[in-house]
């Protein structure tokens, strides 16, 4: 888990539906900070479905989004990433500190790796697959088994896959070892930035917890933002919490604080209830 800064000031703005804001700005320092988002509000054919008023995530950590079902977690992520489709607009700045040296002069999009419900794997080899990340980066052909070995040690493939797995088609593995695969490829893109949208919600126990751990070991050197309908997921992997809560017709940011914080002392009258109603869980009295 990243260094705090010395302020965890709370953003008592008010939105368009009177409800406060319990967000935590625990990052001012831009050491700290990998990414800042302010004033975002998405829209689907002029209606606002998604409000951000300002929230600012770590440079590296597990950063779980969490709220009921059309409240906007998924369509966040890809405003985030860039890859809104036509029937979306979206107005406001979602600023990326976690830029390193090579990446300077790529697109926004070359800074995240995308990590979906269903695995995205091509119908060819894993050969085939882990180059088309290598081949975009336009490295030179002799490095390449040496990092696809890297990535696959990294994601816990390597062991399993065996001699010659070069040669095995992807569309043969586990959904759990594709979802791997898929982020395998995301480590050869170079990406500083994990964004998974429920990757692991139709996976077995097994599979989710390698998944998981995968995820813990990026967050030590990357940034991860995972959105899922587990509690008990996101308290086993995140180091901080996002709560959007529905507020009226479109989606609000209602609470950023540390995981911790937030299922043992949530601020917001909302995620209070939300937690209760998924878990049963009770409040503990201070």
């Amino acid at each position: 888990m990243p260094a705090l800064a010395s302020s965890s000031r709370t953003n008592s703005a008010v939105e368009q539906g009177g409800h406060p804001q319990h967000v935590q700005l625990l990052f001012d320092d831009p050491i700290c900070c990998g990414m800042t988002i302010k004033n975002l509000n998405i829209y689907a054919k002029k209606k606002t479905i998604l409000s951000v008023s300002e929230v600012r995530l770590p440079r590296t950590g597990v950063v779980a989004v969490m709220g009921p079902s059309g409240s906007g977690k998924s369509t966040l992520l890809k405003a985030i990433a860039k890859l809104m489709d036509d029937n979306l607009s979206h107005e406001g700045s979602v600023d990326i500190n976690v830029i390193n040296g090579s990446n300077k002069t790529q697109s926004a999009r070359s800074h995240f790796a995308m990590v979906w419900q269903k695995p995205t794997v091509f119908p060819c080899s894993i050969w085939d697959n882990l180059k088309i990340p290598l081949r975009k980066r336009k490295l030179d052909r002799k490095q390449w088994c040496a990092l696809m070995e890297r990535a696959l040690e990294k994601t816990g493939l390597l062991g399993e896959l065996g001699e010659q797995w070069w040669k095995q088609r992807a569309q043969r593995l586990s959904g759990g070892q594709q979802q791997r695969l898929s982020i395998a490829m995301g480590l050869l893109k170079d990406a500083n930035i994990f964004l998974f949208d429920e990757p692991t919600s139709a996976l077995d126990p097994m599979s989710t917890e390698k998944v998981e751990q995968v995820m813990c070991d990026l967050g030590e050197t990357k940034l991860v933002l995972l959105v899922t309908h587990s509690l008990g997921q996101a308290r086993r992997v995140s180091d901080y919490s996002a709560m959007i809560h529905n507020d009226g017709e479109y989606g609000v940011l209602g609470e950023f604080s540390r995981t911790d914080d937030l299922f043992t002392r949530p601020a917001s009258a909302k995620s209070r209830e939300f937690i209760m109603r998924e878990t049963g869980w009770r409040q503990a009295k201070n």
